[in-house]
């Protein structure tokens, strides 16, 4: 697969490429990957097909750029930024990713499917996994300059566990095990369990606050659904 254009583009073909994937979101915002063809893309961008094969290599290929835009804006959003960096900014940018994903359910399902199959040149030219490990790591790293992590905590180990735990929410919501609600809670609870033990205790009291607001949402929707169930059938 061609790798995403560096530094040693042409302005005309970053500016092109900009283009391209800005279209491709916008048309995925009203319809899933499957209703979107490359001639639709390329009409809409002003190029060619050639050219989206010739930046992109493949539809694989634009879709996981896509979604790595998708990615860049999370992380730079203003709910994200407006966050301290550290582990505050680490529950935001989950909050956010989660919002992404009941934004566009189907555009997400397919960028997970693409992420689950890709080799490891692809992974190295979209760090889909890694740069969700690598984002972590750096926020923990500012979270241990100002001690909010116990002292000897491994930032590393620490960040990979955290990425797992995002990307197996991630899979049991894409295999339709839990639903958008739940997945962005399971999310949140995770990163908050995963968190804890390595957090001084200011830092443990305010993932533990919450912890148990996501778990008081929980218990007041499982008891509405039951409501909801016993009056339809009465």
């Amino acid at each position: 697969m061609a790798k995403a254009r560096g530094k040693y583009a042409s302005p005309g073909q970053v500016e092109r490429r900009e283009r391209i994937l800005d279209e491709t979101l916008r048309l995925l915002a009203s319809a899933s990957p499957s209703d979107i063809s490359m001639d639709q893309i390329a009409g809409a961008s002003g190029v060619s097909t050639k050219t989206l094969y010739n930046l992109f290599q493949s539809r694989n290929g634009l879709l996981l750029a896509a979604g790595a835009r998708v990615r860049e804006a999370n992380e730079s959003s203003e709910p994200v930024v407006n966050e301290p960096t550290g582990i505050p900014r680490i529950i935001a940018l989950t909050r956010r990713a989660m919002d992404t994903f009941a934004e566009s359910p189907a555009f997400m399902e397919s960028a997970v499917s693409l992420v689950l199959g890709i080799n490891a040149e692809e992974e190295a030219i979209y760090q889909r996994v890694g740069r969700t490990q690598q984002w972590f790591y750096e926020q923990l790293l500012v979270a241990e300059s100002d001690g909010d992590l116990l002292p000897g905590t491994n930032c590393t180990q620490l960040s990979h566990i955290l990425a797992a735990s995002q990307w197996g929410c991630t899979l049991l919501w894409q295999k339709k095990l839990i639903s958008l609600e739940e997945l962005r809670q399971q999310a949140l609870l995770k990163h908050c369990l995963d968190l804890k033990p390595y957090c001084a205790p200011h830092r443990q009291a305010w993932l533990e606050e919450i912890q148990s607001s996501v778990t008081t949402q929980q218990d007041t929707e499982i008891s509405t659904g039951l409501t909801e169930r016993t009056l339809a059938a009465a």
